[in-house]
């Protein structure tokens, strides 16, 4: 029990907040069998626009060892394996977790005023496609095989029209962040994008001129925002006590995030069923 003692008053001690703009500095979070707190970042933004998740992880988590994974595979296997204890993810991931029994969802974004949670597929303000259809031939970025709306949802419906994706259209790349995948196709290295439209319209509200660049030529419907996921088998005083943090962390506008709020798995367990 010394040990233990001991262990907590060095942490204590040694423990640094940084600075996170908006984001409210809290006291340390009460470690779980000595163990540090694990939490994985995917790729939902490139390194220099993802800054904002890590800010908020160190912030409310100052002794945390914050992973970040190029793919949101390599986080779902990170948790599969019990090696991280929490999780941001996208919708689809965060419910393959969920239904493999290995992630269980304990909040979820509140998008901002501004944006909503859906999948958008653009071209450049100059091209001529209007429609899915007019993608025919045309090379594509995506964002990652398991994201929702940078792959998935455009894939179905393709799909749900009778197309086979992998004839209908060109080349295809993964990107593996929705902000890569624009500058992509601004770019000129792809004709089309599929990304997150909470993340393009955070892009267009920071970059006004970017709304000239481009042209939404797909919507898909509003989905169950994305999550964040505890690994299975988190003591319920912690699972509380991080539900407490996320809650009173504050916005992240890069993200069009306004916040977190309390969530379960059953609303990602129905999103699964559509797929």
């Amino acid at each position: 029990m010394a040990r233990i003692w001991l262990l907590v008053f060095l942490l204590l001690g040694c423990a640094r907040i940084p600075e996170a703009g908006p984001l409210a500095p809290l006291p340390p979070i009460r470690l779980e069998e000595e163990a540090t707190l694990r939490i994985a970042v995917a790729g939902i933004l490139s390194p220099k626009r993802s800054y904002p998740y890590w800010t908020l992880a160190h912030t409310l988590w100052p002794q945390a060892t914050v992973l970040g994974r190029r793919g949101y595979g390599e986080v779902l296997d990170l948790l599969h394996k019990g090696q991280v204890d929490i999780a941001f993810l996208c919708t689809f991931a965060a419910a393959k977790a969920v239904a493999e029994g290995y992630g269980e969802v304990i909040a979820q974004s509140v998008p901002a005023s501004w944006t909503r949670y859906r999948g958008v597929v653009i071209v450049p303000a100059t091209s001529d496609r209007q429609s899915l259809e007019d993608l025919a031939g045309a090379t594509m970025a995506f964002v990652d095989p398991l994201s929702n709306t940078g792959y998935l949802r455009p894939i179905r419906e393709l799909k749900g029209r009778g197309y086979r994706p992998e004839i209908f259209l060109g080349k295809i790349l993964f990107t593996y962040a929705h902000d890569r995948a624009v500058e992509a196709m601004i770019q000129g290295l792809v004709e089309a994008a599929a990304v997150d439209g909470m993340v393009l319209d955070a892009m267009i509200r920071k970059d006004a001129g970017l709304k000239e660049k481009i042209r939404v030529i797909w919507e898909g419907p509003e989905d169950p925002p994305p999550p964040v996921v505890v690994r299975k088998g988190v003591a319920p005083e912690l699972k509380r006590e991080i539900l407490k943090r996320l809650e009173e962390a504050g916005q992240l506008p890069e993200a069009g995030i306004a916040g977190f709020a309390s969530a379960s798995d059953a609303e990602y367990r129905r999103f699964l069923l559509g797929f």
